[in-house]
């Protein structure tokens, strides 16, 4: 949505590429009274679809792949209507969620957006967010209002034909509270997580995160202090995101948008026999150790993805596990074929557990193995060591004071311990860390607080005793740079 004074908005749809630039822009309604897309999403037969209010009327608006326009459908105009999520369905038509005429309202589709059929379950509230079950059922959240003040969380499930299975309300009865469950998602294990924000007796709002199971039983439930969260999904190695406003420096004038990763219910170490496959082939070998944080028994897939130098993968060795509660669970022995006829070179061993339909996970553990001859990418390049050249300081140094900023490491490849060689050209504040592949935190070996380098050498030594086999990368901040250094692990 875009405002243009003196007093109407425009709605748009715009399509970004995978670096952020902009592709395609479509514009919705010229009518400069109150046009807004809420919601965009993209069609499994090509294609997007969007909703929201155009000339302060409910639209659902159909896009092909380039945004070219291929039809719109509008219901009349209510004080109170609002389109606020679209979710495409398994027939190809589309469930929308939102306020109709005046009240907490889900519309089904067919595909060229005609009503099936539409249904206020609350004459007043909104529904913020649909998602359609595997097998056919919708989960619905949104709010419902008793005045301006009070307003109760609703979590509705439905079958396919919009009738009520069951409702999870919250409130607190006689007192002037506000509630609110803004979205919903399916996660990997089957069951439903939703965010969204309750007030306390004392008028302050929280960020509440609720897990369902399928019948309607709250799980557990999370609630983080001071703000209002909008938006939810689950992470690839299985925690839970979510993002909203965090009014802990005060309210309303100091709110920050924050995304918050709650950790996996499931953890997966993999503990591999060898990392090494020779030319000829071999046989890929490793144990798991999981654990687990749920709260009730569940039964997902699991399977192992081995990933090439190109982020190419195959699915391997798909099977079942049955979780119980905080019990710990070994899988032993796991066996993969390497054959000789596929390229040396460098590979990722993922094991997941979750979903394998809608490749979803609930927890995932990985580890790097080599066919053929170990090595690291470009020896001879920035920051890593020539063949051949003992231990030093990278290149760029002239004297005293370096004149780049640079990051280096040796040994690398390594086993126990490698040297991280920091070259500083001016004082200032350094944090230098060490990630896995998973994008966490496994090492800090310098931080801010730590004060001001001065310009120069500065060596640091990583203890890699403690990690497994695989792909780490160094991350050396300073000023407004960031470098990256690939080192490996091998055991």
């Amino acid at each position: 949505m875009r405002f243009n004074p003196p007093a109407y908005e425009e709605g748009y749809v715009r399509k970004l590429n995978a670096d952020g630039e902009q592709e395609w822009a479509r514009l919705i309604g010229t009518n400069y009274i109150e046009d807004w897309v809420a919601c965009v999403r993209e069609v499994p037969a090509g294609g997007y679809i969007s909703v929201g209010v155009d000339n302060a009327q409910w639209f659902l608006w159909r896009l092909g792949p380039q945004g070219q326009y291929m039809w719109e459908r509008h219901l009349p105009s209510e004080f109170s209507a609002r389109a606020n999520f679209v979710e495409p369905s398994a027939d190809g038509g589309f469930i929308v969620a939102g306020s109709y005429p005046d009240g907490f309202n889900v519309i089904k589709t067919d595909s060229q957006g005609l009503i099936v059929w539409e249904n206020e379950y609350f004459d007043s509230g909104w529904a913020y967010c649909v998602r359609e079950l595997p097998n056919g059922n919708i989960i619905v959240s949104g709010d419902r209002w008793y005045n301006l003040l009070s307003a109760a969380w609703e979590v509705v499930m439905l079958d396919s034909e919009g009738n009520l299975i069951w409702n999870h309300e919250i409130d607190e009865e006689g007192i002037n509270t506000a509630y609110r469950a803004s979205e919903c998602w399916i996660m990997a294990d089957g069951n439903i997580v939703v965010c969204g924000m309750g007030q306390d007796e004392d008028y302050y709002f929280h960020r509440w995160i609720v897990k369902y199971d399928l019948e309607g039983n709250v799980l557990w439930h999370k609630i983080i202090p001071d703000g209002i969260l909008y938006t939810v999904c689950q992470g690839r190695d299985g925690g839970i995101v979510v993002g909203g406003l965090d009014y802990s420096n005060g309210w309303p004038n100091a709110n920050i948008f924050r995304i918050i990763k709650l950790e996996p219910e499931v953890e997966v170490d993999l503990q591999p026999d060898l990392t090494i496959i020779p030319e000829t082939g071999g046989w890929l070998t490793y144990d798991a150790e999981i654990s687990n944080i749920l709260v009730n028994t569940t039964t997902m897939d699991t399977w192992t993805f081995i990933v090439d130098q190109n982020g190419n993968g195959t699915v391997v060795n798909p099977s079942q596990i049955t979780l119980e509660p905080g019990i710990p669970y070994n899988v032993e022995d796991i066996s993969i074929e390497i054959p000789a006829d596929i390229p040396n070179g460098e590979y990722v061993c993922e094991y997941h557990i979750g979903n394998l339909t809608t490749d979803q996970n609930m927890g995932l553990g990985a580890f790097t193995f080599w066919k053929g001859e170990v090595g690291v990418d470009d020896p001879s390049g920035p920051g890593d060591m020539i063949p051949g050249a003992g231990p030093g300081p990278p290149d760029g140094l002239h004297g005293d004071r370096p004149d780049v900023f640079a990051v280096s490491a040796h040994p690398n490849p390594f086993n126990a311990l490698t040297t991280i060689t920091l070259n500083l050209p001016q004082p200032g504040e350094v944090r230098v860390s060490v990630f896995n592949t998973l994008g966490q935190e496994v090492a800090l070996l310098h931080d801010l607080a730590n004060g001001p380098l001065s310009p120069g050498i500065h060596q640091f030594q990583l203890d890699g005793s403690s990690l497994s086999s695989g792909i780490y990368i160094v991350h050396a901040r300073f000023a407004d740079q960031t470098l990256q250094q690939k080192i490996v692990v091998v055991k």
